[in-house]
């Protein structure tokens, strides 16, 4: 049995995943904020990259976190915590995807995310890449 393309039809099919493929990796996430019995609710829609990004600030030093709903504590690096300003901290040892890192931790900071305020966090100051 021999295996036959109808070509304009399979060109068409071709084009139709292209151009779905562009639309998945050009969307623009967007943050929705609505009030459900008294608490702020954020609906966050994959990126591109199929990860998931918020606009946020720590000690009002703008940042985009990416979402990593098994983290501990809400990480950034040396560099960041240097611009924000952010105090010493209690030094500590981190396991990551590329082995034990040095930082400190830093205790009860507020981070606000996509303009919700979150209070008394503990922030993971780290070699980051």
């Amino acid at each position: 049995m021999k295996w036959h393309v109808q070509w304009p039809a399979f060109v068409l099919a071709l084009v139709g995943v292209a151009f779905f493929a562009a639309d998945r990796l050009t969307r623009t996430p967007t943050v929705v904020h609505s009030q459900s019995g008294g608490r702020a609710q954020l609906e966050i829609p994959v990126a591109r990259d199929g990860h998931y990004y918020v606009r946020g600030e720590i000690h009002g030093e703008a940042l985009t976190f990416m979402v990593d709903t098994g983290a501990t504590y809400v990480s950034v690096s040396r560099e960041f915590a240097k611009a924000a300003r952010l105090p010493a901290g209690i030094p500590g040892y981190f396991s990551t995807a590329n082995g034990s890192a040095e930082g400190q931790l830093l205790k009860g900071h507020d981070v606000v995310v996509e303009g919700l305020r979150v209070s008394g966090l503990t922030i993971a100051v780290a070699p980051l890449d």
